[in-house]
């Protein structure tokens, strides 16, 4: 799983579990004050003794001590939220049960109609399915064996209509729980939205202060991305949009590290150093470091660790060979080396493409990986296309600089 999708999944959660603790809260603050009211209420009419009144008031006292073992449940930090959510849920179902047996009307069934309505506001199918199964047998056994202040004569025209109506009222509750669930989805995608676009902001921060150092590297993260991608197409891997998101972000850091080298090694006409090309090499540990700390851009270390790394284990930083290399580093390495072939160095001009494209198959099994070939060969003609787009612009843009 991608950091995004592990992201949008844990903004999911944290957006489920606030919302679940606000509703357990008010289902509590409602229940708290309309059975306190009721116990009041009818308390007053039998005190005074008025006949406005058939509720039967020990039913209410036990609602009233089931919600204080439910409210002392709920401050116990032992119990996980979701068990809590299913507590309150079964909560508010025994609630709206017991009212009908302790209200005396002849209309107390409809307390039932609150079942579905009530556990679709906590936008969960299954507890939904579950309160409403039984909410619709509990009131089919009422209805028929336990009819409560019956004053006039009930038939079964009558009774088949109320199960008629608990149905229908529930069908449109599933209609209230998917509007939740698309509300939920809404929310989380317009936060993963802003946050894809701050860490394509920081991508593009970064490349332009790399890429600012060495006029001959201009354009090369882009091209190794776009390389990348079209050899990541090809692979049963890569089949997610986040998947090649990710094999994108990861070419176009892949060379981040060299911020910290001096302009001198980079852009020095001659051969390098053997000191020199070791403060090259560290490019890889040094950008892997930086990606690894900014919030969004963790997964992408493997890539920008290993990219110089080589099938036969003669690469660096750590000497890592065959399938010990991640993938996103081995499609890198290839990506990489094909784009610095054609590219035109301080020091040498670049390969045609079929040259570079040559020496790539060639290297297959030594440098790269052999189990690319296929993926390469289908990449072949979107290769060609990123090669002769970009090498326009580099044409049009080496023009313009002997111009300035």
């Amino acid at each position: 799983m991608t950091n995004i999708a592990k992201e949008k999944e844990r903004l999911l959660a944290d957006l489920t579990t606030s919302y679940d603790k606000n509703l357990n809260k008010q289902v509590l603050y409602i229940t708290f004050i309309y059975t306190l009211l009721s116990i009041s209420w009818n308390l007053i009419f039998r005190w005074f003794d008025l006949p406005f009144s058939r509720a039967n008031l020990s039913i209410l006292f036990l609602i009233l001590i089931v919600w204080c073992m439910v409210y002392f449940s709920n401050r116990i930090p032992s119990i996980s939220s979701k068990f809590k959510t299913y507590i309150f849920a079964f909560f508010s179902v025994y609630i709206i049960i017991s009212l009908y047996f302790g209200s005396g009307y002849s209309e107390s069934w409809s307390y039932f109609l609150l079942i579905p309505v009530v556990i679709s506001l906590y936008g969960k199918k299954s507890l939904l399915l579950i309160s409403s199964t039984i909410g619709f047998i509990s009131l089919t056994i009422v209805s028929f064996f336990f009819p409560v202040g019956m004053y006039y004569e009930t038939d079964a025209i009558d009774l088949s209509n109320r199960l008629l109506l608990y149905v229908i009222v529930a069908t449109f509750s599933y209609l209230l729980l998917i509007k939740l669930n698309m509300l939920y989805d809404k929310q989380v995608n317009t936060v993963i939205h802003a946050m894809e676009l701050k860490l394509e902001q920081v991508v593009q921060s970064f490349i332009i202060a790399m890429e600012a150092k060495d006029a001959y590297t201009f354009g090369h993260s882009e091209r190794v991305s776009q390389y990348a991608v079209a050899i990541a197409q090809q692979l049963p891997q890569y089949q997610e949009k986040t998947k090649l998101k990710n094999i994108r972000l990861s070419g176009l850091l892949h060379d981040i590290g060299k911020i910290h080298i001096s302009d001198e090694i980079l852009t020095k006409p001659e051969q390098l150093t053997e000191k020199e090309f070791e403060v090259v090499k560290s490019h890889t540990t040094i950008g892997a470091q930086m990606v690894e700390k900014v919030e969004g851009l963790e997964g992408l270390k493997c890539g920008v660790l290993y990219h110089h790394e080589r099938w036969d284990g003669k690469g660096y930083p750590k000497g890592s060979q065959g399938l010990e290399i991640p993938l996103e580093a081995r499609i890198l390495a290839v990506a990489d080396a094909f784009d610095a072939m054609t590219s035109t160095r301080a020091y040498r001009r670049g390969l045609s493409f079929n040259e570079a494209y040559s020496q790539v198959m060639n290297n297959l099994g030594t440098q790269f990986d052999p189990h690319l070939r296929e993926a390469i060969e289908s990449a072949k003609e979107a290769w060609l296309k990123i090669h002769v787009e970009n090498h326009n612009k580099l044409d049009d843009l080496e023009k313009l600089t002997d111009f300035l």
